[in-house]
């Protein structure tokens, strides 16, 4: 599938972690964040790989990218912002999280011959037969009398109630008013057509979920690596949908783990 022709400004890569002067490594990987997030949220993560060149983005419409976003984006925007990042950064493991991990395996289909690997926490591939026809988040959203209402419903069910009531007022606030990208992006109508063959992706992926997290997030992300012809399933004990933040150095561990099993570069 070419790239699509796409706006001329683009969200700007920066650098979450550089290994210092006595570490001769040179792995890195370009952690791409979900909805209701941003690059900052990975800081944690990058402080675990202390021997890896760590980058990141905010995706259009979130933190410092959210005036470049629109109402028209499409996963396609964000993969093809993706594609201009491994132009910068050719042979990096890619890492996502949730809706990030979609954006790193379509990437992947597309531009093979720059990815080392896909780390792929939950990514909600929809038009997998495991998925359901209608998600307990996506009922949320549906049933919530308004756009703010659904993205405070969204939030409290992704971060719990516990993490929700300690955030900050004005952390709270911020979410709920980028709530409109949140809801862009799971009214997106391409997230249900296949955008990559997974019987015929030639990168290893790791593919990985929490044990806390919901079935089906759990069964789709099983399924992935049991599909893909270099998959591997990896199980975070403990662990919910937000991984990265309530366990970074096992949410880290996956990217070690996907250099182990990735092909030489």
């Amino acid at each position: 599938m070419p790239p699509r022709s796409c706006r001329s400004v683009r969200p700007e890569l920066n650098t979450l972690h550089t290994p210092g002067p006595a570490s001769d490594a040179d792995d890195r990987v370009i952690l791409v964040h979900g909805t209701l997030d941003r690059s900052a949220s990975f800081r944690r993560v990058a402080a675990e790989l202390p021997a890896w060149t760590v980058l990141s983005w905010d995706r259009r419409g979130w933190g410092r990218s959210r005036d470049l976003g629109r109402s028209a984006d499409v996963l396609d925007d964000h993969v093809d912002d993706l594609g201009a990042m491994l132009e910068q950064a050719p042979g990096a493991i890619v890492a996502g999280h949730s809706y990030g991990g979609l954006v790193a395996l379509n990437a992947a289909g597309r531009w093979p011959d720059r990815v080392r690997a896909v780390v792929a926490f939950e990514p909600p591939v929809r038009w997998l037969p495991w998925w359901p026809d209608e998600a307990p988040w996506d009922r949320l959203v549906r049933m919530a009398g308004s756009p703010l209402a659904a993205v405070e419903a969204l939030l409290r069910a992704v971060l719990g109630e516990e993490r929700w009531h300690v955030l900050p007022a004005g952390s709270r606030a911020r979410l709920v008013d980028e709530g409109g990208t949140a809801l862009t992006e799971m009214a997106d109508a391409t997230l249900d057509v296949p955008a990559f063959d997974p019987l015929d992706l030639p990168v290893p992926v790791l593919a990985a979920a929490g044990t806390e997290s919901l079935p089906h997030h759990q069964e789709v992300t099983r399924r992935i690596a049991a599909i893909v012809p270099r998959g591997v399933y990896v199980g975070i004990e403990g662990a919910g949908h937000i991984a990265h933040l309530t366990h970074p150095a096992r949410f880290a561990g996956l990217v070690t783990a996907a250099a182990a099993i990735s092909r030489p570069w």
